[in-house]
């Protein structure tokens, strides 16, 4: 065999290769995504709504409750033009980005554009294998392709499906993530998937982020303290010292009991896909009442969240009624980490 030859059957033996790797239904998933800025209320009631009690009045240093945020909102193509709409049974996911849906041997394409007023970019994190971006300025356009290896998915003693997230530059998140950029991304076990790429054995999935921000760090400051609506004390622009005053904790951007209600059904298998953020404070105890969960292959009403972390709790609803999810370690829960969801017969 001379020379050519072989290094032509070496190179079809690497393809045929590759080409085994990858499932025969890999499927080519394409979003549309933007960083917009928007007001965002992270207590649209004047009460707690999971104990009736008022909230209490802002401090001297503390910019309202209502904001200026920088979200990932999906649109229906790469004009820009058209939102596409949450679902009413979605409005709970507040300002976490679109869901992405993917299973393994997939390509995630994401063409995104910055509609916000500092530069921002959008990376995977987790096992997703993409190249690395830098942020993009204000309107430009950048479309990024990232490929979905078996290292991406659940190992064989997890669950049918693993929870990554995507969020501005991993190595460098800081003031844009404080400013409420972050998205999930569910990527499924090969053959497990439904067409959409969500797990089979899954009849509802939950997506709540555990988040602490701090609106003092945030790379919108300049706006928010630039606004009335959102600076009705007026704070001047003494960063150190508003930062004790301006941290924030939610369930994906809604406080003390206010993110609309997750609606689940008895009997029906529910998976809760919990994250959090980069911020000091990111740690978390979420606890259910009125339902247990198995989490890490035990049962119980509770689930550990580290700093940066994702979870996965699998339940099967059985005791009807409205419940509490809220993080139990006491200076998220005082300062309004809660949410209510019900559970029907």
């Amino acid at each position: 065999m001379t020379a050519g030859r072989r290094i032509a059957a070496v190179i079809a033996v690497a393809a045929a290769t590759v080409l085994a790797s990858v499932p025969a239904d890999a499927q080519t998933r394409t979003y549309y995504v933007a960083a917009d800025e928007v007001l965002w209320n992270y207590v649209p009631s004047a009460t707690h709504m999971a104990t009736g009690q008022a909230l209490l009045p802002l401090f001297p240093l503390q910019l309202a409750r209502t904001v200026h945020k920088l979200v990932y909102r999906e649109y229906t193509d790469a004009t820009f033009r058209t939102l596409r709409e949450r679902s009413a049974d979605d409005a709970y996911l507040g300002f976490t980005g679109p869901i992405m849906h993917a299973e393994v041997g997939d390509t995630i394409v994401v063409t995104f554009k910055n509609n916000g007023p500092v530069p921002v970019d959008v990376e995977p994190m987790g096992g997703i294998v993409a190249p690395k971006c830098a942020p993009i300025p204000t309107g430009k356009i950048a479309t990024y392709h990232w490929s979905v290896p078996e290292s991406a998915g659940p190992s064989p003693t997890e669950t049918s499906s693993r929870l990554d997230l995507y969020g501005p530059n991993a190595d460098h998140p800081g003031a844009a993530m404080y400013a409420g950029l972050l998205g999930a991304i569910v990527v499924t076990r090969a053959g497990e998937a439904r067409a959409d790429g969500s797990p089979k054995d899954v009849d509802k999935e939950v997506f709540i982020g555990f988040r602490e921000l701090n609106e003092a760090q945030s790379a919108l400051l300049k706006q928010n303290l630039a606004d009335p609506r959102t600076n009705p004390m007026k704070v001047k622009g003494r960063v150190t010292a508003m930062i004790p005053f301006n941290f924030t904790v939610s369930l994906n951007g809604f406080s003390y009991g206010t993110m609309p209600m997750v609606t689940l059904r008895r009997g029906e298998r529910v998976r809760w896909y919990l994250f959090d953020g980069y911020a000091d404070g990111d740690a978390h105890i979420p606890t259910w009442n009125g339902q247990t969960v198995v989490w890490d292959g035990h049962r119980g009403d509770s689930v550990t969240l580290g700093a940066t972390d994702t979870e996965i709790a699998d339940m099967v609803p059985d005791d009807p009624g409205v419940w509490l999810l809220y993080c139990t370690l006491n200076i998220h829960l005082e300062n309004g980490m809660s949410a209510r969801y019900t559970v029907t017969p």
